[in-house]
């Protein structure tokens, strides 16, 4: 049953990040590059700091992210938003700070603690993009992303600290960029 609770999350990541990347290409959708960057070295960390914590089949979902958050991250080079403000400047210097820690740190709790930090920081800018143009974001792959990593966490071998508060915590952040786009998209239709 883990096994197949690991699988299923990528199943539904496959359709959902395809879709993503078409959205992006087409120019419906417009991701905010430095939030994928962030996402992807984060989730690369989480991935292996889940591994070492025994999450077994609940690690793979987090694998997966890292992955395709980095493939984003390539294809919003040229399709995503790249403009920063002294207040994105700031946060990103702080996701970069996190990491460079996060590097130095030989503890877990706290590197999952400063990966998931570091995170949320890069998901402000997704936010921030959500609030001000929810209409250049993708709600369908933020809500798959939500019901993926709440998947995940029933196919870990080990809860723990280690194992579950990263997947949890980008469930609720993924979820709460999908709830900024439905509020800020209530009464407009899509082009």
């Amino acid at each position: 049953m883990k096994t197949f609770l690991g699988l299923l999350p990528l199943i539904l990541g496959v359709p959902s990040y395809a879709y993503y990347l078409h959205s992006v290409v087409k120019r419906k959708t417009v991701p905010h590059m430095y939030s994928w960057l962030i996402w992807a070295v984060l989730a690369g960390i989480s991935f292996i700091a889940q591994v070492k914590g025994n999450a077994g089949p609940g690690a793979w979902n987090t694998g997966f992210t890292a992955v395709v958050c980095f493939a984003v991250f390539l294809i919003s080079i040229k399709y995503g938003e790249r403009k920063l403000n002294r207040a994105d400047v700031s946060l990103l210097i702080m996701a970069l700070l996190a990491i460079i820690a996060l590097l130095l740190i030989d503890n877990a709790v706290i590197a999952v603690l400063l990966t998931t930090v570091a995170a949320s920081i890069g998901f402000t800018f997704t936010l921030k993009k959500a609030y001000h143009h929810p209409l250049e974001e993708n709600r369908t792959t933020f809500f798959l992303n939500s019901l993926r990593n709440l998947i995940s966490l029933f196919a870990l071998n080990s809860i723990s600290f280690v194992t579950f508060f990263y997947p949890f915590c980008m469930m609720v952040a993924n979820f709460s960029v999908v709830a900024t786009i439905l509020a800020r998209t209530k009464g407009i239709k899509k082009p």
